[in-house]
């Protein structure tokens, strides 16, 4: 593990990697802390406008996902997670700007947000293909793990940061704050497109999209694990989305202690992330997918904890131990499919991958802030807590799922 650690850190691509995602990390800690609620302080502002505003976000990314896989497949994913990164801290520092000046509104917040999720459809697929172009397919697992605890440190000090700059100063300036982080992460990024240029080959310029979206469907849906995970988190992303932006905040605002609360909340969430990336860097299991989903049930255990209205600290000791599992879930998974899928496909597949894993987002979103006002927000934290503990179970007892072992990296496809 040392040797792996020492060779990543001398791979100047990667340190520029790393560097990146701590940074925009630090904002995207602070980020749903101050959208929810700099949303709840608007005048008249409630629990189904917090479901407009987030909705607006995931819309895109589910609309453009497939487009964005055969883009970054096409013309180099480090242009675009660079260019993305640079173009959304112009949107989200105006959205900062909006608060700070009193000007915000919620049209105005689902028109920067909708903007900011066609920028994130074209980023997610770009950076799932990313990793194997900047190290050697077998330090992959430990390239993922350190990332993800430089990544996880930085949501840390961030969601930290939230509560007590959103409590004293206002969420305007923790969403400028998040602005800030994308710049410097996007200028990070960018410098890697020398170094990963040649991507996009010849045939892949002679290939229409259709044909390039049609080459990744095939490979998607002749791995039957694949396909089962990804309907998987459908239906845990929907209750995920719903809660993390939506029911977490309002429950917090009427059972605890708002912004300062769910700062504390996340903070742990964040620590258990750390630790689930420690953890993951000395995980070499033979079935790297039975030991990933079965750490997720406990996320529908943290819903069901905040809709009891838990002790804090009870609270927190699940955030805690929901960080963990998402982290373990989260290196085991991506090392799985970046060996698993041929490299010249990574982007493609991983969009249908996000596309299918976001699709039914909106829905959660769109629907939290309504059965919230409706049944009450414990009512809706139960139901979604159920839902993703049963999704989670159904996929473990699938054979193909719990038949995946750990392999050798996947060669180039000769599709086409």
């Amino acid at each position: 593990m040392l040797k792996d650690l020492r060779l990543l850190w001398a791979n100047r691509r990667y340190r520029f990697l790393l560097l990146a995602r701590f940074v925009s990390n630090i904002g995207n800690g602070m980020s749903p802390v101050a959208l929810a609620f700099g949303v709840l302080s608007l005048p008249g502002g409630d629990a189904t406008d917090l479901s407009y505003v987030t909705t607006s976000r995931m819309v895109p990314v589910v609309v453009f996902l497939l487009i964005g896989g055969v883009v970054a497949d096409r013309f180099g994913r480090a242009q675009l997670v660079g260019g993305t990164d640079v173009i959304g801290a112009l949107v989200i520092g105006a959205t900062g700007l909006l608060f700070i000046f009193h000007q915000a509104s919620i049209v105005l917040l689902c028109i920067s947000g909708a903007i900011f999720g066609v920028l994130n459809a074209l980023w997610y697929p770009a950076f799932s293909g990313l990793m194997p172009e900047v190290v050697e397919s077998e330090h992959l697992q430990s390239a993922n793990s350190v990332l993800g605890f430089g990544a996880n440190i930085g949501f840390t000090i961030g969601a930290s940061a939230a509560g007590i700059i959103v409590s004293h100063v206002g969420p305007g300036w923790a969403i400028l704050a998040d602005g800030g982080s994308f710049l410097i992460a996007g200028l990070l990024v960018w410098q890697l497109r020398q170094s990963v240029e040649k991507t996009s080959t010849e045939s892949h310029e002679r290939e229409s999209m259709i044909f390039q979206m049609k080459e990744g469907w095939r490979e998607f849906v002749s791995k039957r694990w694949l396909v089962i995970i990804v309907a998987t988190f459908a239906l845990t992303n929907m209750c995920y989305e719903g809660f993390f932006g939506v029911l977490a905040p309002l429950q917090m605002k009427e059972e605890f202690d708002g912004a300062r609360d769910m700062g504390f909340m996340m903070s742990a969430f964040g620590l258990g992330s750390i630790v689930g990336v420690v953890v993951s860097m000395r995980l070499r299991p033979r079935r790297p997918l039975v030991i990933a989903m079965s750490a997720l049930p406990v996320i529908g255990l943290w819903m069901l904890l905040l809709a009891g209205s838990a002790p804090l600290i009870a609270v927190m000791l699940a955030a805690f131990t929901a960080g963990v599992a998402l982290d373990i879930f989260y290196v085991l998974w991506m090392t799985t499919f970046q060996r698993e899928v041929p490299e010249d496909m990574l982007s493609r597949v991983g969009s249908y991958d996000a596309f299918g894993s976001t699709v039914l987002s909106p829905l959660g979103l769109f629907f939290a802030g309504p059965l919230a006002t409706w049944a009450g927000a414990e009512f809706a934290l139960v139901t979604a807590g159920a839902v993703v503990i049963g999704a989670n179970l159904i996929a473990l007892a699938s054979r193909s799922v719990r038949s995946v072992r750990a392999s050798e990296p996947a060669t180039p496809s000769n599709l086409g």
